[in-house]
C-alpha cells in the first residue's frame, strides 16, 4: 500500500509517497520559503526531477500545490492498485503521546495546546494537516511525534531541579525531539557496523538548522540535550541553545525586554546568526571564516565546542561509547565542523581520519584505522521512520 507523508519545517514542507512494502519512494516534492522565494523540487516516479521558484503563501498553499502535482503521476484515490492507505504527519511536541495514533479531534486539541512550547513547528504542522484533512478526509491521518522516542528517558534524565508542582502539576520536564532522526540513525548504525542495536552505546548528534544529540543505551533514548522545548540544548542555526537563566531576567529587568522580546530572540536572532551576524547557514558562516572574518570564527568555535562538550557528557551517561553518528545537514555535509567537533576526542577513543572525512558520503565510515570508537556520517530517512510508525498504527 502506499503511504503519503508530510514534514513540516517553520518555514519549509517535505512530502514523499511511499510504497509500504521495501520502503521505496514513489515520488517526493520539498517546497523551501526561507529565501526570498519558494524554491519547489519534484523528484519521480522514476526519474523525472522538477525545480522550480513558486508562489506559495505557507503550508496549506504547500500542500494543495504538492498533491496536485503528484496527482498528475500517479493515484492519490482511496481505491485501486495504488491506493493511498494513510497519510503521516510529523508532528514535533507531542507532550504526553508515547507513541503515534491516529489523529481524532481530541488528539488535534492536544497538538494545539503545546503550540506554545514549539511555537516554530506545531503551528505549521497543524496547518498542513487541515490542508490535507481538507483534500483527503476519507483516508486515516496518523501524527508521529518527534518527542516519542525519547519517553524512555529515565526520570534522572527528564526531571528538572525545580519545585515539584512544576513538574507534577505543570507538565515540565525534558522532553526531547528529532526522535525519528535519532530512531532512524540508531538503527542504521548497527545495520553498519553489522552489529546489534541491543548491545551498542551510540551518540547521534543531529546538526541542523536544529541542533541535538542523544545518548541511545540499547535502542533506546536515555538522554539528549534538547528539553522542554526544542529550544534548549546545543547551538542551532537561530535559536540560542542552553544559556544562563538569569541572563533572561537580567535583560528583563535590566534592559526593558519583554517576555515575547526575549523569546524572539532566543528562538529568530541567536545561535549561529546571533553570534556571527551575518547568516543562519553554516555554508555561509565557513565561507565568512574562511575569509577571515572574526565573528564567522567565534561561531563556528563555540558551535564545536557545545557539540564537542555534549559528546563528553553523554559518553559519561553511557559509561563509554561505541559509535558516534554525525546526520542531518551540517551533520552530514560539513566535514569541517565534524573535524572541529572531534578534535579533543581522543581521550574517548573517537579519532577521525581526516581524509575519510572530507571525502566522504553518507552512509559512511570516517574512523582512523584502529580507533577504539566508529565515527559514521549516516544521511537520516526520517520518512522511513514515519512509514514504519504509520503501516503499525492503521495496522492495529
Amino acid at each position: 500500500m502506499r503511504v503519503l507523508l508530510l514534514n513540516a519545517g517553520s518555514s519549509s514542507l517535505k512530502c514523499t509517497l511511499m510504497e509500504s512494502v521495501g520502503a521505496s519512494v514513489v515520488a517526493r516534492a520539498t517546497a523551501d520559503w526561507a529565501g526570498a522565494a519558494t524554491r519547489y523540487e519534484r523528484v519521480g516516479p522514476g526519474s523525472a526531477r522538477r525545480s522550480e521558484e513558486v508562489l506559495l503563501r505557507g503550508h496549506g498553499d504547500a500542500v494543495r500545490h504538492m498533491l496536485d502535482d503528484l496527482g498528475g503521476a500517479v493515484s492519490l484515490r482511496p481505491e485501486g492498485s495504488d491506493a493511498l492507505a494513510a497519510v503521516g504527519h510529523r508532528i514535533v511536541h507531542g507532550g504526553a503521546f508515547h507513541s503515534s495514533v491516529r489523529i481524532t479531534s481530541s488528539v488535534r486539541e492536544t497538538i494545539a495546546s503545546l503550540a506554545a512550547l514549539a511555537p516554530l513547528h506545531n503551528p505549521p504542522g497543524l496547518e498542513t494537516l487541515a490542508a490535507a484533512e481538507s483534500a483527503l478526509g476519507e483516508v486515516p491521518h496518523v501524527a508521529v511525534f518527534d518527542t516519542a522516542f525519547h519517553a524512555t528517558l529515565p526520570p534522572s534524565a527528564y526531571t528538572y531541579p525545580l519545585p515539584i508542582a512544576w513538574s507534577e502539576g505543570w507538565g515540565i520536564r525534558r522532553y526531547g525531539f528529532h526522535g525519528l532522526s535519532h530512531s532512524y540513525c540508531a538503527r542504521r548504525a548497527a545495520e553498519m557496523l553489522g552489529r546489534d542495536v541491543g548491545e551498542l552505546r551510540t551518540i547521534i548528534c543531529h546538526l541542523g538548522h536544529g541542533c541535538s544529540a542523544t545518548a541511545v543505551l540499547g535502542g533506546a533514548s536515555v538522554d539528549t540535550t534538547m528539553g522542554f522545548t526544542p529550544l534548549d540544548g546545543l547551538m542551532m542555526g537561530t535559536r540560542s541553545g542552553a544559556v544562563d537563566p538569569g541572563i533572561l531576567m537580567h535583560v528583563q529587568q535590566h534592559h526593558a525586554l519583554t517576555a515575547q522580546e526575549v523569546d524572539a530572540a532566543l528562538n529568530h536572532r541567536s545561535g549561529l546568526l546571533g553570534v556571527s551576524g551575518l547568516s543562519a547557514d553554516m555554508r555561509e558562516v565557513l565561507a565568512a571564516r574562511d575569509d577571515g572574518d572574526a565573528r564567522a570564527k567565534l561561531a563556528v568555535e563555540v558551535y564545536s565546542h557545545r557539540v564537542r562538550q555534549a559528546i563528553g557528557a553523554l559518553a559519561v551517561t553511557l559509561g563509554g561509547v561505541d559509535a558516534l553518528v554525525f546526520t542531518a545537514g551540517v551533520g552530514e555535509h560539513a566535514a569541517v565542523v565534524r573535524s572541529e567537533v572531534c578534535r579533543g576526542l581522543e581521550c574517548l577513543g573517537i579519532v577521525v581520519d581526516d581524509g575519510a572525512n572530507h571525502t566522504c558520503r553518507p552512509d559512511a565510515d570516517i574512523s582512523r584505522r584502529g580507533a577504539a570508537v566508529r565515527t559514521l556520517v549516516i544521511a537520516t530517512r526520517e520518512d522511513i521512520a514515519m512509514l514504519e510508525d504509520v503501516v503499525r498504527v492503521i495496522a492495529t
